[in-house]
């Protein structure tokens, strides 16, 4: 079947979904297997932000899935809950282009922490990276404070979020802007420049 084209129907709760899917196409491995090895396999340059999720996309991916849903996890530890309406899968990459897509963070302790959402996006089946652009926003749950950017990158391996482009949070009356930060997934631990605002750092503690 290599070559060919595939559209697959809406994912199964829990990404079941996906991963029969991607084991349709390669029947040797079962769906856990190939999970596996996706998840075992490393070394992969930054993601590429230049690349789009949409116009010619479903022309050129292996398969197309809708209403996407799958969670990432470390050495068994939950991290993410990745949801998107439309899935266009590259095989050869490990690509998955992302469009409307909405991720959860989760702590150690399985809580969710924070949410982020954002027109478009990209996952890598390689490495766990993920990277949302345009209007992109997160939301720390604790408190309801809001980061406002148009790129966002999350990298699993080092487990933070980091951005090179100019952003704005608001907690309550509170408001900071600046042009790149660094940030656990909670957006509590952060590390940033060139940022003002009324209490000098990027988003207080929620406690």
């Amino acid at each position: 079947m290599s070559g060919a084209r595939r559209r697959v129907g809406r994912a199964a709760s829990g990404g079941r979904g996906w991963r029969e899917a991607a084991a349709a196409r390669r029947p040797a491995l079962g769906a856990a297997g190939l999970w596996l090895c996706a998840l075992a396999l490393a070394g992969c340059g930054s993601p590429d932000r230049n690349a789009t999720a949409t116009g010619t996309a479903a022309d050129s991916a292996d398969q197309t899935m809708w209403g996407l849903t799958q969670y990432l996890t470390k050495a068994g530890v939950k991290q993410a809950f990745l949801q998107a309406d439309t899935a266009f899968m590259y095989e050869a990459s490990g690509r998955v282009d992302l469009v409307h897509v909405k991720v959860t963070f989760y702590s150690e302790q399985g809580e969710a922490e924070s949410v982020l959402t954002g027109k478009a996006g990209a996952y890598f089946t390689r490495t766990n990276q993920m990277w949302a652009r345009d209007d992109v926003l997160v939301v720390r749950l604790a408190d309801q404070a809001r980061l406002r950017t148009a790129y966002l990158e999350y990298d699993p391996t080092k487990n933070e979020v980091r951005t090179d482009r100019p952003y704005v949070a608001d907690k309550g009356t509170q408001h900071f802007e600046g042009v790149g930060f660094t940030c656990d997934p909670s957006f509590i631990n952060c590390s940033t420049q060139h940022a003002k605002g009324s209490a000098g750092q990027l988003v207080m503690p929620a406690r």
